[in-house]
């Protein structure tokens, strides 16, 4: 038996190795999204982080470092400001009663019922009793996911801090050994050198895509309205940069539409000036991504919207908010490597 088992070393071999894989898998499996991400980032920073080395000379390392403190600061500043505004909330819930957003939307409903009851004057129907306690039972409704969610979010807290650490020390591991992971890459591939390469190229340009058509966009679209909503003093601005700049990643949506809202509620509140202010500057942010996408991404594969909602949307479904970024990576390594892999034979 130990003899025809050494015949077969190649098959003993693999088995190992996938025995071995799906343990080390299993381990890892509370971590897999911060490592699926950090591994996206890595792709899409790595030339970028290069580029910057040689045109100012500074160690590789030290950009890494940058790089990171940045991101840092980006992500953690608004989110962390938004997360103590809920709290406030969650804690006060009496000062909900005197929350501008919240007497907008009130406004905003008795506008509708307003005219509901002129047009049920005309057709001498009774429209807006019903649609009064519809209405009531949507907004009371929305108020409890709302509570029930940032109440969730803020007991996954310390799971999120945990996998935000493991993202940013795998991210930094990554960016550093970028050329010896590349080596490895090359070594053990399934495919030849030159169809390799060619994947890793796909890989990373779907990867940069992402990151600056996607993220960098996003950010100051969400930029945009949150200083407009300062200026124009339309609701709270570091829950409206927040809540903007992750809508912004939804195709056909966008960053727009929270503009427009903003934009509606100061209109039914009778400020005339706020609302042209704030629909003017939801039209510049809507703009912005045909704007500035085009000098970002140059060849980049040209997708139908609806597709795009559909595999973002499908992987919020699937995967949370990670899947804001995972959805554009993995649509984009679709339509990219498809055709490189379908000419094989």
């Amino acid at each position: 038996m130990i003899e025809s088992l050494k015949t077969k070393g190649p098959l003993i071999r693999w088995l190992l190795f996938g025995v071995l894989l799906t343990a080390f898998v299993f381990i890892n499996g509370p971590f897999l999204m911060p490592l699926t991400l950090a591994g996206i980032f890595a792709l899409g920073l790595n030339d970028v982080i290069i580029s910057l080395n040689k045109k100012f000379k500074m160690n590789h390392g030290l950009w890494v470092g940058l790089t990171l403190l940045a991101g840092l600061a980006l992500f953690w500043i608004p989110l962390s400001l938004a997360i103590y505004r809920i709290i406030m909330h969650i804690n006060e819930p009496q000062t909900l009663e005197t929350d501008r957003i919240v007497a907008q939307i009130q406004a905003l409903k008795d506008f509708v019922l307003d005219g509901l009851q002129k047009l049920s004057h005309w057709t001498g129907a009774d429209l807006a009793t019903p649609a009064r306690g519809i209405l009531e039972n949507i907004l009371k409704k929305v108020g409890e996911i709302v509570i029930a969610y940032s109440s969730h979010f803020l007991g996954q807290l310390p799971a999120i801090l945990l996998a935000s650490f493991v993202f940013m020390i795998v991210l930094a591991l990554l960016l550093t050994k970028a050329s010896k992971v590349k080596d490895f890459t090359l070594t053990y591939s399934p495919f030849n050198t030159e169809m390799t390469e060619t994947l890793i190229l796909v890989f990373k340009k779907s990867c940069s895509v992402t990151l600056f058509s996607t993220l960098v966009v996003g950010l100051i679209q969400a930029g945009l309205i949150g200083l407009g909503s300062l200026i124009f003093g339309e609701g709270d601005f570091w829950l409206i940069l927040t809540i903007t700049f992750f809508v912004s990643f939804i195709p056909v949506i966008g960053a727009a539409p929270m503009g427009y809202l903003l934009a509606l509620l100061a209109f039914l509140g009778d400020r005339t000036g706020p609302a042209i202010g704030m629909a003017v500057v939801a039209t510049v942010a809507g703009s912005i991504d045909n704007v500035i996408k085009p000098f970002m991404v140059g060849g980049e594969n040209k997708i139908s919207p609806i597709v795009a909602f559909t595999c973002v949307v499908g992987a919020i479904i699937m995967l949370g908010l990670p899947g804001l970024l995972v959805g554009p990576v993995i649509m984009n390594l679709f339509v990219g490597i498809s055709p490189l892999l379908l000419k094989e034979r």
